[in-house]
């Protein structure tokens, strides 16, 4: 028998006498036993030895982090360039950003200790406290501008000692924003805002409560009006831009005439009733230095203003460059009643995409407003407000000087593109089109309205101080246009900057962030691949997202040496934002 247990020489055989090798037997377990026992032994500083060499392998690893921790790039950036981060995640809504971000490292707590990061201060008066928090947050902000915010819902009992102690930092207002249940709270607040704001700019308003139409019109009553407008920002030369929403236009003797942007929201969940357009001119014939003015119902309500019994009524506005309509057919004859030497930009929106045929309605009011105004339009945008093709074209025949030209959800065809051909069509200045839910136009007639806009060749120049009859199209946007085809996108790409997916920050669609895939330069190579290195791609193209015969709301991925292939390309799911 060997010595290790592994082996023995002893065996039962057929005579086998149980009483006479007894001991034999009980000494044969013993060592097996004991042999176990060593085993066990060895296995036991084997085991040992393994979770000493692991607990050093996680010390290395540990090590390992913590050194990759110090080289990234969260770690490496400028303390300014962290601190301009956290007030974005502040002005995104995150109003908590300065005290989460403390507690993730040295270099963010720094970061973060930075005045301009608390620069943002929000008080929710239905917080614990909310007159401490607010001093809190002015110490942290120190000297830095100040964006306040006030979200006052129900609890109220504070609201006069955090007004005092803001005011007391009113030399660094910038703008303010009060979100109110109330009306009467919004009043109180605006009432306290008095003596010198040397740098306040901005304010805007936001009232949950709804009155009707037939309520108590005292303009002198707190039931009704933002009177504490009136007296409020009295001495601030830089104030220019108001942003109010509620359910009721403003009184025109509200607001100050120093007013240069103008925003109107006005939802009505519970009052339907009708509004004027008369109401809208008294408001706009105060603001002559008005530049920029918006008007927008919400998605998913109808509300009717009702026309101007004086069809000759106008009011000038000599400053007014953009305009911007969110609403219905109705509401677009306040343009009617404009006069705007001046205009650059005009935005007619339809909040809901109802599918609708062309509208004749809107369609003879754009008409018969660039007809009388004849203002300089650079950018009309039509979005879920389409007219008729007829319309369009005589729109367009006015426009001498426009540059961009968008339309969603438009009907717009073949005859209207080859109105605008160089080099002696409509809009010789037109060099952005975006074309958007537009399933009527061929993508062939829009390459050929590309091409017909370039620049001729060197022999065929205009001599010196002539110029072309038409400019070049310098960009061109088409995303879900039905009968725009992927061979079409290609030939855009070659002629100019061709986009089919939204990458602006500011788009009107853009609901999500969609990844980029840029198409490269040169005759010879179309699609450049997303895991090529980012030096070999130019930015020349953008165009991840491709309509026609390639499935809508996919990025494609494009091989340069296959362009014909381009219906069998591989797909990722990724849903588009319009």
């Amino acid at each position: 028998m060997s010595m290790d247990g592994m082996t023995t020489n002893y065996s039962l055989k057929s005579g086998f006498s149980p009483e006479s090798d007894l001991e034999a037997v009980l000494a044969e377990i013993r060592n097996h036993e004991s042999s176990i026992g060593i085993i066990e032994e060895e296995i036991g500083e084997l085991m040992r030895a393994i979770r000493q060499l692991q607990f050093r392998k996680l010390e290395h690893s540990e090590g390992i982090r913590r050194c990759k921790g110090l080289i990234t790039l969260a770690r490496r950036l400028p303390h300014e360039i962290l601190a301009y981060i956290f007030e974005i995640c502040v002005q995104d809504g995150y109003t908590k950003t300065p005290l989460a971000v403390s507690h993730v490292c040295s270099q963010w707590r720094k970061a973060a200790s930075l005045p301009s990061v608390w620069s943002h201060v929000y008080v929710d008066f239905d917080d614990r406290d909310p007159c401490g928090r607010t001093r809190f947050w002015l110490a942290r902000a120190g000297n830095s501008n100040l964006r306040i915010t006030l979200e006052i819902q129900h609890e109220q009992s504070q609201l006069s000692d955090v007004m005092g102690l803001l005011l007391e930092r009113r030399s660094q207002w910038r703008t303010l924003t009060i979100n109110s249940t109330l009306l009467s709270a919004a009043n109180r607040a605006l009432s306290s805002c008095t003596g010198p704001f040397p740098h306040f700019y901005a304010l805007s308003v936001i009232i949950r409560q709804e009155f009707n139409n037939n309520d108590d019109q005292d303009e002198d009553s707190e039931t009704r009006q933002l009177i504490g407008l009136r007296t409020a920002f009295q001495d601030a030369p830089e104030f220019s831009i108001i942003h109010l929403a509620r359910n009721l236009l403003p009184d025109p003797t509200i607001l100050h005439p120093s007013i240069t942007n103008l925003s109107l929201f006005l939802p009505s969940y519970h009052f339907t009733f009708n509004l004027t357009i008369e109401s809208v001119l008294r408001v706009l014939e105060v603001l002559h230095n008005l530049e920029t003015f918006s008007m927008i119902l919400p998605a998913g309500q109808i509300r009717t203003f009702e026309p101007v019994e004086d069809t000759g009524r106008l009011v000038n506005l000599p400053l007014l460059s953009a305009i911007t309509l969110t609403g219905w057919r109705d509401m677009y004859t306040l343009l009617l009643h404009l006069d705007t030497p001046r205009l650059r930009s005009l935005r007619l929106r339809s909040p809901d995409d109802l599918g609708t045929v062309p509208d004749e309605g809107t369609g003879r009011c754009l008409l018969q407003f660039l007809s009388r105004a004849s203002p300089p339009l650079e950018e009309l945008e039509l979005r879920d407000a389409d007219i008729p093709s007829s319309y369009l074209i005589q729109c367009l025949s006015h426009l001498s000087q426009l540059k961009t030209l968008r339309l969603h959800e438009s009907e717009i065809s073949d005859d209207v593109l080859r109105e605008l051909y160089g080099p002696n069509g409509l809009c010789p200045e037109l060099s952005t089109l975006d074309f958007r839910w537009c399933g009527y136009f061929r993508g062939r007639t829009l390459v050929g309205l590309v091409q017909s806009r370039l620049q001729r060749s060197v022999k065929d120049a205009p001599t010196a101080g002539s110029k072309l009859a038409s400019t070049c199209i310098t960009k061109v946007t088409v995303i879900h246009c039905s009968f725009v085809q992927a061979r079409d996108i290609a030939d855009l790409a070659s002629l100019t900057l061709c986009q089919v997916v939204i990458v602006d920050a500011d788009d009107y669609c853009r609901e999500f962030s969609e990844p980029v895939i840029l198409i490269g330069t040169g005759n010879d190579l179309l699609w450049k691949a997303l895991d090529e290195p980012e030096d070999s791609f130019s930015s020349r193209y953008i165009a991840p997202w491709f309509p026609g015969s390639i499935d809508h709301g996919r990025a494609s991925r494009f091989c340069a040496s296959d362009p014909e292939g381009l219906s069998t390309a591989s797909v990722t799911e990724q849903e588009p934002a319009s």
